[in-house]
């Protein structure tokens, strides 16, 4: 699992990270970001990499309701060409999470204690992730009553952060890591031209 990370960095130090153009989202810099939470996250378009703001945790655009979203922060690299929430996702819209860090949970005998996982030399690195678009779908109302208005249909994007195995490392704490994506294989992963057999190898450990 990965359901803790920390994005503090302000937004220049993120858009140089990942090269993006145009102006970044006015995202809350948090420390200890969370699942339902709204993340800055980069995506590619035809102009170039570009920040955009979106809530954690993957809401299909089939969901009756956006709760579901709760339970998908994560998305297995092993099925995530089979599921049916996450399939047309890795092979249109895949984005990554830019962090100064994540924390794991370890098990000690005075209870589970958090672990932060960063880069020795405390730069930004960049989560593999994928993202949708969410529409409050239509519902069958009641006749209209006078003074009464229709409640205007919520849109959302949202993304997902990708887990694999661990590697040396973060296996002493856990059985799963996030996906870390190195710089020079950021606009692979996020390349609309790329093959999924090569996406899939950039998933493992």
């Amino acid at each position: 699992m990965c359901c803790r990370v920390a994005q503090g960095s302000g937004k220049d130090k993120v858009k140089k990270k990942v090269k993006a153009k145009g102006q970044a989202p006015a995202v809350v810099p948090r420390l200890n970001l969370a699942p339902t939470q709204v993340a800055m996250v980069a995506v590619r378009e035809p102009s170039g990499m570009r920040l955009d703001a979106m809530r954690w945790g993957l809401i299909p655009p089939w969901a009756k309701d956006k709760s579901i979203g709760a339970k998908l922060a994560n998305a297995r690299a092993e099925t995530i060409d089979e599921k049916p929430s996450f399939r047309k996702p890795f092979q249109r819209r895949r984005c990554l999470l830019p962090v100064d860090g994540y924390y794991e949970w370890e098990s000690r005998p005075s209870g589970k204690q958090p672990v932060y996982y960063s880069m020795r030399d405390g730069d930004l690195f960049c989560l593999a992730g994928l993202w949708e678009t969410w529409t409050t779908p239509e519902q069958v109302s009641e006749p209209e009553l006078p003074g009464l208005g229709h409640a205007e249909p919520e849109t959302l994007h949202t993304f997902t952060v990708i887990t694999t195995t661990p590697n040396r490392l973060a296996k002493r704490v856990h059985d799963r890591m996030p996906v870390i994506v190195h710089p020079a294989d950021y606009d692979q992963w996020l390349s609309p031209e790329s093959q999924a057999a090569d996406l899939k190898r950039m998933l493992r450990m």
